[in-house]
């Protein structure tokens, strides 16, 4: 570029633009007041030959378009010093500011946009040339709802059949915005006027939600998301956005090129029918903006809370309890049987000494709950052999063997009955089942019998059934093996309906 403020009659005014090979510039052209526009190379750029070309091909394709949506472009001029075209400048800025600044605008605009597009790129095909990049950068879009299709550097004729059948998919050469690119032509199939159908989908998309329906960092997947994936319905995102919207959007995103629109003119004469909003755009999205936002941390908290918002009567704004569920046991199939939880501690067994309550005995099977020790009564039920209990003896009173007294029975001396009262046996009268003297003494029950007789020590030592001695605390025996006399249970194998995931 020259170091002056000119360029042959053009005086340069104000840069509007930079690209990575040029510049937009307003300018003034000498003798005439009508403001107009300049592509201008940079000086680096001129050294291209490639960029040059590009240029060049811009400007013949833009002299031939002669329509109210297209740019206009005028004077073409390229040397070793220079290269620039001259166009009209049209004061707007393009469809993109407008999106990321004011959504609520983009939509109100977005049915004259779309419609307007369809116009240009109708007669940009009837002219043979498809334009190849519809974004929403190439367009421009003033406060009066004019529209301006730009940028035609990679407009190119549809495929020729002749060509295609003689050149290599491998050597074909996939050009344009891979955000905005149709999946035929990923695919490298043969380009048509329908490339720039799904292109105007994609902008319509994005101008009606703000963002495209396909995003990814990584360029290979976006072009595979082209391809394979189904985008989400508008209406899904904005609720505001009709049924009917919906259908026509995702005619101009299909996949493949006979199920959208014929032409442009069909796209157009059905826009023109179709309803896009249930209420006004502008005033949804000023609605939407004095809801007041939340803070981060209130954002977080609620984000956190919604388990808890969930389960609440909000009418009420009484908080419920969740019934908790009861997760289901899990036992996998390579996992042994495990011992009980909780062993009772194991009191040593001394020849002589009574078991303790509640201990159970060798050889008998474990209490259950409300069954009595064998060999014990219940309080206040007569022992076997022994008559019932008479009125007048306090309940609990402890059975004592025949012509044995109680413990403190006042007025009688130890081991005698008193006579006349009741429940008395007569002299050389034992009560039944008391052996006989001489005979042998059964084994007494709930102790078996094992080894060689140990000698018992005397009664006197021997607590009574009434005062049981507390247990004294013993540290608790390892968990033992079940024996192999105990019957083995069936371990039940684990499967995948048995496991619960949250």
């Amino acid at each position: 570029m020259s170091d002056t403020d000119k360029i042959d009659d053009y005086e340069l005014v104000n840069c509007v633009a930079t690209g990575s090979t040029t510049q937009i510039w307003e300018v003034k052209k000498s003798g005439s007041n009508q403001p107009l526009a300049m592509k201008l190379m940079l000086d680096e750029a001129l050294e291209d030959p490639e960029a040059k070309k590009s240029l060049k091909h811009e400007a013949t394709i833009g002299k031939m378009m002669e329509h109210p949506n297209i740019i206009n472009i005028f004077d073409l001029k390229i040397t070793k010093t220079v290269g620039y075209f001259t166009m009209e400048y049209f004061r707007a800025g393009n469809l993109k500011a407008l999106v990321r600044s004011n959504p609520g605008l983009a939509q109100a605009r977005a049915k004259k946009l779309v419609e307007s597009l369809a116009q240009a790129l109708g007669y940009f095909h009837e002219k043979g040339w498809i334009h190849r990049d519809v974004k929403p950068d190439n367009v421009l879009l003033n406060k009066g709802g004019e529209v301006r299709l730009i940028d035609f550097s990679l407009s190119s004729k549809p495929s020729n059949a002749i060509l295609r059948a003689v050149t290599k998919k491998k050597n074909i050469v996939i050009q344009g915005t891979r955000t905005y690119l149709a999946p035929e032509l990923i695919r490298r199939e043969a380009l048509t006027p329908s490339a720039d159908m799904y292109s105007l989908g994609i902008l319509l998309y994005e101008t009606l939600l703000g963002y495209p329906p396909f995003r990814t960092a990584n360029p290979n997947d976006l072009l595979m998301m082209h391809v394979r994936d189904k985008p989400a319905k508008p209406s899904d995102i904005d609720d505001n956005i009709t049924p009917e919207l919906d259908d026509l959007v995702l005619r101009l995103l299909a996949k493949k090129v006979a199920d959208r629109p014929k032409s442009m003119q069909e796209l157009f004469a059905e826009l023109r029918s179709v309803t896009f909003f249930k209420e006004d755009p502008v005033k949804v999205q000023r609605e939407r903006k004095e809801t007041p936002e939340l803070s981060d941390a209130q954002a977080n908290e609620d984000r956190l809370n919604s388990r808890r918002d969930a389960t609440r009567d909000k009418s009420k704004d009484v908080e419920r309890k969740p019934v908790p569920k009861k997760p289901k046991p899990i036992i996998l199939a390579d996992e042994k049987k495990k011992p009980p939880a909780e062993q009772p501690p194991q009191q040593p067994q001394f020849p002589g000494y009574p078991p303790q309550p509640g201990m159970p005995m060798p050889g008998y099977p474990q209490m259950q709950p409300g069954m009595m020790p064998q060999g014990q009564m219940p309080p206040g039920y007569p022992m076997p052999g022994y008559p019932q209990m008479q009125p007048g003896m306090p309940p609990g009173y402890p059975q004592m063997p025949p012509g044995q007294m109680p413990p403190g029975y006042p007025g009688m001396p130890a081991g005698q009955f008193p006579m006349g009262q009741p429940g008395q046996y007569p002299p050389g009268q034992m009560p039944p089942g008391t052996p006989q003297p001489g005979m042998p003494q059964p084994p007494q029950q709930g102790i078996p019998q094992s080894g060689p007789p140990q000698q018992m020590a005397p009664s006197a030592n021997i607590p009574q059934p009434s005062a049981p001695i507390p247990a004294t605390p013993q540290p608790s025996a390892p968990a033992q093996e079940p024996t192999e006399n105990k019957p083995k249970e069936d371990i039940p194998l684990a499967t995948f309906d048995d496991l619960e995931i949250e």
